[in-house]
């Protein structure tokens, strides 16, 4: 059975998208509760949406340990540094982040990490979604900013090359 443990930027960021569903590859999917509250500060459709899922699927953690998640938060924010302390009470598969100090301290924990863009690449290698060039256009469309290098990197490893592409590589 696995278990993943999300943020709440890769949480707005999917339920903007329209794709939550990508979440649920993993057995159980936890936040804890400072990740809903902050998918909760305002009222759009993607806070709804969040709402919704929290009463069937999404579970909401409360971390036990609150002296570990004041140390995290020297270096992260309240639902970053919550998610890093159940991460280490409960030992998940996978955490769901995409802010990057919170990624190295989770990877120097020992936790897997991947973010919005790595679940979306993975779900378009195994042909979970048609076109990721399009899910990262409609992602930058809703504020999300990927790096211009990583971004050209996962649609090469995506075999997403635009055709003006083709040959560059011969010109230079």
């Amino acid at each position: 059975m696995s278990t993943w443990i999300v943020d709440a930027g890769p949480l707005i960021f999917l339920a903007k998208l329209g794709r939550l569903d990508l979440l649920q590859q993993a057995d159980v999917v936890c936040i804890p509760q400072a990740v809903y509250n902050e998918t909760q500060q305002y009222n759009d459709a993607a806070a709804a949406v969040i709402a919704h899922i929290a009463r069937s699927w999404l579970k909401v953690c409360v971390v036990r340990n609150q002296q570990e998640t004041h140390t995290l938060l020297t270096d992260l924010d309240i639902g970053e540094a919550e998610v890093i302390a159940l991460a280490k009470e409960l030992q998940p598969d996978r955490l769901i982040l995409d802010d990057m100090d919170a990624r190295r301290l989770a990877r120097r924990y020992g936790f897997s990490v991947t973010g919005t863009v790595g679940l979306l690449l993975a779900a378009r290698l195994r042909n979970g979604i048609p076109s990721l060039r399009t899910e990262l256009d409609r992602l930058k469309a809703v504020g999300f900013w990927i790096n211009p290098q990583l971004e050209e990197a996962i649609l090469k490893e995506a075999e997403e090359v635009k055709v003006s592409d083709i040959g560059k590589d011969e010109e230079d």
